[in-house]
């Protein structure tokens, strides 16, 4: 009985999280920018709404996609980090039980992200073009994760799957910076939240993800209990790797970045 209302609001949370992300994207984050931004936001509107071969009609389009998306990633990552951090540092149920255990929390957690990652996936695969391969797969894999440790019964891994979502906190920063770049915003105060930025990224998710959180799970599989699934077991495997991956190929490419920029700097001195 237990595992069936558990299911149920599993099933009742996952429908209203996507609902909620769905909402925010379409109508809020719409309505809030016309009332707050409206001469940017009808400037982004009327240059999206020319001739779609054109590049510059494309590259609007683009912006405004990402615009709309912005509100959902922001409130998501902020959302998640608050709950993971509470799964994997405060939930006293949790932490003793690494493999078995789920609580209230957790079951909260779940929702928000499983909910948040399908619609995720939609918009990587409507705006493929925007997003490209390494989102999808991103949003697929994290998807398919918490979908399989909310609904499973002996295994669900709880502590491991909010322990991955932590990597979120370095995300409110990234979306901060994006906007202070969008308005013009002093110059100072964006290499500021670039180099914070950096710091935050590479200490959740190369710190934190490959170097701690990975290798545990990583060690918690190859001691599986017998009875733990060989599916569920590979899943994890393949999660983890890839993710790892990512968050190296996602680092490279921040400090790819900054190489490039200060290169641009001393040639222009």
């Amino acid at each position: 009985v237990r595992m069936a209302l558990n299911r149920l609001h599993l099933v009742v949370g996952f429908c209203l999280s996507t609902l909620g992300w769905t909402i925010l994207q379409l109508v809020v984050t719409p309505v809030i920018s016309r009332n707050y931004f409206p001469v940017y936001y009808k400037k982004l509107i009327d240059a999206a709404s020319g001739d779609p071969t054109k590049k510059e009609v494309r590259k609007a389009k683009k912006a405004l996609m990402e615009w709309d998306t912005r509100a959902p990633g922001f409130f998501h990552a902020v959302l998640s980090g608050i709950l993971s951090i509470y799964c994997c540092l405060i939930d006293e149920t949790l932490r003793k039980d690494t493999l078995r255990a789920t609580s209230f929390a957790w079951l909260l957690t779940v929702s928000v992200a499983s909910g948040f990652f399908f619609w995720d996936l939609c918009v990587c695969i409507l705006k493929f073009e925007i997003y490209g391969f390494e989102y999808v797969l991103h949003a697929a894999f994290c998807l398919i994760t918490y979908l399989i440790c909310g609904y499973v019964e002996n295994y669900p891994m709880a502590w491991h799957a909010a322990s991955f979502l932590m990597f979120e906190l370095s995300t409110p920063l990234m979306h901060i910076r994006w906007a202070l770049i969008e308005f013009k915003g002093d110059t100072r105060i964006i290499t500021f939240c670039t180099y914070v930025f950096a710091l935050l990224f590479f200490l959740c998710r190369i710190v934190w993800g490959n170097l701690y959180a990975f290798p545990l799970v990583w060690l918690e599989l190859v001691n599986k209990p017998a009875d733990m699934p060989n599916w569920q077991a590979g899943v994890f495997w393949l999660n983890s790797v890839v993710s790892a991956l990512l968050n190296t190929f996602w680092m490279y490419k921040i400090i790819l970045t900054g190489m490039r920029k200060h290169d641009k700097k001393e040639k222009a001195q």
